[in-house]
This record gives C-alpha cells, sequence and structure tokens, in this order.
C-alpha cells in the first residue's frame, strides 16, 4: 500500500491545492443530507464545510496551504487531510511503503514536508509536548530538515539553521555557526538512543569546529548530549547552548549548560524530598 509520502514523490504545491480547490467545489455543490463521511478508528466523521478548510503548510507562511479535516469536538486539531486526491488519518500520513526510506532522510520532497508539518504540528504539539516545553516554531519551505524512519514510519526529526542563514527573530542578522533548532522523537520510540543518533547525524552533517544547540535545552536534547559526551569525551568543545544567532556572547558550552541542568534538577529533587519529610 502507497503513502501519502510515496504518492507525493513528483507532486507541486500547486498541483495539491488545485486539487484541493476541486473538491471543495464539489462540497459546496453536494448534497447536506447525504454528506460523504471518513472512518477513524471507530468514529464516523460527516464531511461538510463546516469542518474542513483549509491551513498553511509553513506557519506565516500563507501561500502554500493544506486541505484538514477537523473533528466536530475539536476545531483546531486536525485529523485528516486532502493529498493525493483522497482524506488520509493523521497516522496514516507519517508511514511509508518504500523499504529504502529508512534512518534519517533528509527533507526534500512535497510529501516529506507534510510528513514534517504532522510530526511537528500536530503530533507533537498537540498529542506528546510536554506542560513546560516551549513549541517549535512551524518549519519553512526551506529549512534544513531531517525525518528519522523506523520500519516504514516517521518516529523523529530535527532541523538546522545553517551557518549564513537568516534569523527569523532577527531578519537583519544570520547564524554565526549551524545550530541544531528542533528535534523531537515519538515518545513510544524513546529510551532507545535515537535522540543520541539524531545528534550524532548533526555533528556529522557540518565540519564546523563550533556546533550550536538552541537555548534552553530540552530534555530530549539534554539526555542526548549527556550520553554524546559519554561516547565521545573529547569533544567538549565542539557543542554550544546557543541563544540568538549565536555571536560569541550569545552561546556558552555544552558541558556547562548540563552542570547548569544537573544543578536545577538536584535542586527540585531536594525540595521534594524536604517536603515529603513535612508532610
Amino acid at each position: 500500500m502507497a503513502f501519502p509520502v510515496d504518492m507525493l514523490e513528483n507532486c507541486s504545491h500547486e498541483e495539491l491545492e488545485n486539487s484541493a480547490e476541486d473538491y471543495m467545489s464539489d462540497l459546496r455543490c453536494g448534497d447536506p443530507e447525504n454528506p460523504e463521511c471518513f472512518s477513524l478508528l471507530n468514529i464516523t466523521i460527516p464531511i461538510s464545510l463546516s469542518n474542513v478548510g483549509f491551513v498553511p503548510l509553513y506557519g506565516g507562511d500563507q501561500t502554500q496551504k493544506i486541505l484538514a479535516l477537523f473533528a466536530p469536538e475539536d476545531s483546531l486539531t486536525a485529523v485528516a487531510l486532502y493529498l493525493a486526491d483522497q482524506w488520509w488519518a493523521i497516522d496514516d500520513i507519517v508511514k511509508t511503503s518504500v523499504p529504502s526510506r529508512e534512518g534519517l532522510k533528509q527533507v526534500s520532497t512535497l510529501g516529506e514536508r507534510v510528513v514534517l508539518y504532522v510530526l511537528n504540528r500536530i503530533i507533537y504539539r498537540k498529542q506528546e509536548m510536554e506542560r513546560n516545553e516551549i513549541p517549535f516554531l512551524c518549519h519553512s519551505s526551506t529549512d534544513y530538515a531531517k525525518i528519522l524512519w523506523k520500519k516504514g514510519e516517521a518516529i523523529g526529526f530535527y532541523s538546522v539553521k545553517p551557518t549564513g542563514s537568516i534569523c527569523a527573530s532577527f531578519l537583519t542578522q544570520s547564524y554565526q555557526l549551524p545550530v541544531l533548532d528542533t528535534m523531537f522523537l515519538r515518545k513510544k520510540c524513546r529510551g532507545k538512543d535515537f535522540g543520541l543518533h539524531m545528534l550524532e547525524d548533526f555533528v556529522d552533517s557540518f565540519t564546523e569546529d563550533a556546533l550550536g544547540l538552541r537555548y534552553p535545552l530540552s530534555s530530549l536534547m539534554y539526555t542526548a548530549c549527556k550520553q554524546y559526551f559519554e561516547k565521545y569525551p573529547g569533544d567538549h568543545e565542539l557543542l554550544w547552548e546557543v541563544e540568538g544567532v549565536g555571536h560569541w556572547y550569545q552561546r556558552i558550552p555544552v558541558t556547562r549548560a548540563l552542570q547548569r541542568e544537573s544543578r536545577v534538577l538536584g535542586d527540585v529533587i531536594y525540595c521534594s524530598h524536604i517536603l515529603y519529610l513535612c508532610i
């Protein structure tokens, strides 16, 4: 069975959006008393103009959009996307039938951009983001990113701001070093060194003498860095925690950031212990 990422290998944004526009035209002319339905697990969702709409594929960039279906009880979370002339459930969009799509693969096709969107905006932000985490921004149409594929499914990704690329927050400034901007791994796949694998791939993909990791380090990045330095103790001066575009005054060694996080974690454990004794 082919999945959207396989079927959209040579598809353009225009073709995808034109297909969706044609579908919307048919929907407007349809019989509202006998709507088309989409089946999701044990739920049947009637499709109507009230729960279908276009969403931007690249965040603030409104020029490329995809058609989404929303559940009646949640108008903010898409449960399916209209791709390759049909509706696809979110879980199927992150699957592939191509055996060679295994391991970390750089995002290049429209289908892979859609998978990256689903992993970031729907699976991570709506299902798996921790309460204290800062959500990732949407990836742009040109962002350097790699998706981690495992046994026919996309289980994670990381993205990088290469040296010289323009910083979205400071449009007159560019990154002074490659910065690993986002890293995500499905919760069901954690504890298997995949985070370390992505960090190793980032290091192998860029040849600069200093590489950045976006501040603040996420829990996934924190664990990956600890594993990395245990495996490569000679790389202590390679990785830097970076704010802004990474000028010399906007970065500290990742080893120091790990020490800082370790102290914070120790303080939390100590306070919890004291509270327990008081109770």
